[in-house]
């Protein structure tokens, strides 16, 4: 009973740093993240996410030098490689989930994480853990699901009203600093694609891979999605 305590401390403590450090990053306007999915037909693979601030490295350093700004927390360096190496832990704790990988670079403010998954369910686990714990919509919102009899593979999302309300209250001439933050997705397949239903996605030239790269500021005001459906062929 008292591991489970100590790992919804975890939780509450990881979950707390993870808000400043998104926070911070909002006020930094310039960044990119970028996923990369290898997904095999039995469902298996490998996810990469990396989040890449250095466009705007000069004014990340700035502001880990403050303890707030505009009423938000500033996380420190310590604070946030504590709170990686936490989930990191959490990862390799979900069942699933494999060969747990993380690099952090905090002179150009990078951070990549990388893992293998036994299923899609896996790629859904962690994000299930936090849903659950702190009563959010964060796997409903953005979920994964693969089917190898139909080779079908496909993401829902939906725009969190929470980051739109967020957004709104940094006042406009914020926002629109925002034009150089981008959302990249790769997936690739062992097979080629048939068919997507995301008109801003991009098969590549193989036909085993798609791109969808979206400005930020579409995702959160729900311009854009992040939504598809990827057919192969069989």
């Amino acid at each position: 009973m008292s591991e489970i305590f100590k790992a919804k401390r975890k939780l509450k403590r990881f979950y707390v740093v993870l808000c400043a450090f998104l926070m911070t990053l909002t006020l930094s306007s310039c960044f990119d993240f970028v996923e990369q999915i290898d997904l095999k037909s039995d469902g298996s693979g490998h996810i990469a996410a990396t989040l890449n601030l250095s466009k705007s490295k000069t004014k990340v350093s700035s502001l880990m030098k403050m303890k707030s700004i505009k009423g938000i927390q500033i996380p420190s360096q310590a604070d946030m490689e504590k709170e990686i190496r936490s989930a990191v832990q959490l990862l390799k704790q979900t069942k699933g989930i494999s060969n747990v990988q993380y690099k952090t670079d905090f002179s150009n403010y990078i951070v990549n994480i990388s893992c293998d998954f036994s299923q899609i369910e896996s790629l859904n686990a962690f994000s299930d853990i936090l849903a659950n714990r702190f009563k959010t919509k964060i796997s409903n919102a953005n979920r994964y699901y693969y089917n190898a009899q139909t080779n079908v593979f496909e993401r829902k999302f939906v725009a969190s009203a929470d980051w739109k309300a967020k957004f709104n209250q940094l006042g406009s001439d914020n926002t629109t600093q925002f034009a150089d933050a981008f959302y990249t997705q790769i997936v690739r397949f062992e097979k080629p694609v048939l068919s997507q239903t995301n008109s801003l996605a991009k098969v590549a030239g193989n036909k085993k891979g798609v791109l969808l790269k979206l400005p930020f500021m579409d995702l959160v005001y729900g311009k854009s999605s992040l939504a598809n459906k990827i057919t192969l062929t069989k």
